[in-house]
């Protein structure tokens, strides 16, 4: 099968719930959320959101923070977990498991765990006892030189939440808690056996990516012995699931070698290539507006927005100032399947605005077509904030910006 650039615009940005428009709304739309992407990055770095609520944000319809922490820390329908910390739909939570069973932590981990195994029963044993405990309970506990933790409790905290021993209970801000496992999420169920785990975690990150060439593969995790990582490998753990049938190959328009995509999924990509939109991936949006994308989102982070968008999408939040060429926290703009712009957004949660510093437009974006899709995003984005004061910055012409505000005027007032 060949498919067009679009046709793979569309549907990795379908298969995210970014195309055509946001499908899911409330606290039910998080879970659907979740289940469809398959995994969200967390980033506790918040200038107008953090990532994972960026994420829901551009996704869920009337999408609020307490709606997640809704679905992590009381329904539990979803967890916390991993070195590259993101958040999964409790669905997931056996394989995961079944990882850290059959391959252990990274090599420096488990000799640290052997190193402090002291240290670890007498956390555990505070846990069993008096029940959660953060890191921030440990004051007066041994100090290190870590970033993770300055205690050296606070390491057998991440530690043992690595190992599944322990699961996040709750957060105050950034500063994470944790309870016993049994107690959260009940007995962890008997893993699947170690083959199963390596074909079944692929299968969930390719599924995560949508659709991905030679970039994909680099994301696939093989433990070998050593713990080491192999390119080879991982080429040859996709061929043999590419060959068992679990994995299709398809050519795309400009590419040099294949991508491939789960078989699962091989429907929706027929319908979106036919240039059509698959009936589950239907939006109640009745006109067009731009989505502010979050910095790690997997559609256009770890360098995909240049292979799917011809666009570049650097993160220069821990570059110098003059070492940046758009800005501190710039987030790209989607309108239907194409990144149009940047946007540098600032809020200021006394004041209650949200201010567009600046705005930087690609090519052959007209702004007679933009002002109002652009206007709805914004006024969507503001209230999601809860800065009902938008201020609009160098987004462009004095002409283009005198439209948008009056664009935003006639939102506000409900027109």
């Amino acid at each position: 099968m060949q498919i067009s650039k679009e046709t793979e615009r569309r549907f990795v940005l379908g298969l995210q719930g970014l195309w055509p428009g946001r499908r899911w709304s409330g606290v039910q739309g998080v879970r659907d959320a979740l289940l469809q992407c398959r995994r969200i990055q967390v980033d506790p770095l918040d200038i107008v959101g953090r990532n994972h609520d960026l994420v829901l944000a551009s996704r869920v319809e009337g999408y609020r923070p307490v709606d997640l922490e809704r679905v992590l820390y009381e329904e539990r329908t979803a967890f916390e977990h991993g070195g590259n910390l993101n958040i999964y739909p409790r669905e997931r939570l056996a394989l995961q498991w079944s990882w850290v069973y059959h391959e252990g932590l990274p090599v420096r981990w488990e000799e640290w765990g052997r190193a402090h195994s002291a240290t670890v029963r007498r956390v555990r044993g505070r846990i069993d006892r008096g029940g959660p405990s953060g890191a921030g309970d440990w004051a007066g506990g041994e100090p290190v030189e870590e970033y993770r933790s300055r205690r050296l409790e606070g390491l057998a905290l991440h530690y043992m939440w690595r190992r599944f021993d322990v699961m996040i209970h709750h957060r105050e801000g950034n500063r994470k808690f944790y309870d016993r496992t049994e107690r959260l999420f009940g007995r962890l169920p008997a893993p699947i056996s170690r083959e199963e785990t390596r074909a079944d975690l692929a299968l969930e990150t390719l599924g995560w990516l949508g659709l991905s060439g030679h970039d994909g593969t680099q994301f696939l995790r093989i433990q070998e012995e050593g713990r080491g990582r192999s390119r080879l490998s991982k080429r040859q753990l996709r061929d043999g699931l590419t060959a068992s049938g679990r994995l299709t190959e398809v050519l795309v328009e400009g590419h040099h070698e294949s991508s491939v995509l789960r078989t699962e999924d091989l429907p929706f990509l027929e319908t979106v290539a036919q240039g059509e939109i698959p009936r589950s991936w239907q939006t109640h949006a009745t006109e067009p507006e731009t989505t502010f994308l979050a910095p790690l989102d997997v559609t256009s982070a770890h360098g995909r927005s240049e292979m799917l968008f011809g666009f570049e999408n650097p993160f220069e939040v821990y570059k110098p100032p003059s070492q940046r060429r758009w800005g501190y926290y710039v987030l790209p703009v989607l309108l239907g399947d194409r990144l149009v712009g940047r946007i540098e957004p600032v809020r200021d949660k006394i004041a209650h605005s949200l201010r567009i510093s600046r705005a930087w437009w690609e090519k052959g974006a007209r702004p007679g077509e933009i002002v109002k899709p652009f206007s709805r995003g914004l006024d969507r984005f503001a209230r999601y904030l809860e800065a009902p004061n938008v201020i609009l910055g160098e987004i462009g012409s004095p002409r283009f910006r005198d439209a948008v505000a009056r664009e935003l005027r006639r939102l506000a007032n409900g027109c």
